[in-house]
């Protein structure tokens, strides 16, 4: 069973697509087969970054390893049961074509609250949450109160983490590893 790895944040810009390509190339570089996907769906820059390198590398042709990229399959509107979501039925098309063959699955989520990245944290054995080094990122994790000093609340984003981790226990998972990723 591969090991899925979230990396995941609702702000842009915190370096989410940076942090998975390293991540990535250097689970890659350590011998493991490694399956990739870039929910992301409008600006795709892990995918993007992915793409380019397997055709560089194709290109002036040395042997570099890197991550398998995957794109979301299409499905069938007709073929979904009605009340469900054709997103979810995506992404876990994709994911059971990876575990079939990758040790990790990498799934870097858009800086944006969407129902595939919802999906994708309840899936998650480990979270990876880069975390620029401001009060606006850290707002993100927990609501902070005007002074700077204290913690009134958790914010939306770690609620939607908490919702994830709830699903997993109702299903009888374990809980995910989450990893705050201080980044720059």
């Amino acid at each position: 069973m591969a090991h899925i790895i979230i990396i995941g944040n609702e702000k842009g810009g915190a370096g989410k697509s940076t942090v998975t390509m390293h991540i990535a190339t250097a689970l890659s570089r350590m011998d493991h087969n490694v399956g990739a996907v870039d929910l992301d769906l409008r600006q795709q820059t892990f995918g993007r970054y992915c793409i380019n390198r397997r055709n560089h590398i194709n290109e002036i042709g040395v042997d570099l390893k890197s991550p398998k990229f995957y794109l979301l399959p299409e499905v069938d509107k007709a073929t979904v049961p009605e009340g469900e979501n054709v997103f979810d039925h995506r992404l876990s098309a994709v994911i059971s074509e990876m575990e079939q063959s990758c040790d990790f699955i990498l799934i870097d989520c858009p800086g944006s609250h969407t129902r595939l990245s919802q999906v994708a944290h309840s899936l998650a054995d480990t979270l990876i949450t880069p975390l620029n080094d401001s009060f606006v990122d850290f707002d993100l994790l927990a609501r902070i109160a005007p002074d700077g000093e204290s913690i009134e609340g958790p914010s939306v984003y770690s609620e939607m983490v908490w919702h994830a981790r709830q699903l997993r226990a109702q299903a009888s998972l374990k809980p995910f590893d989450w990893i705050v990723l201080r980044n720059r």
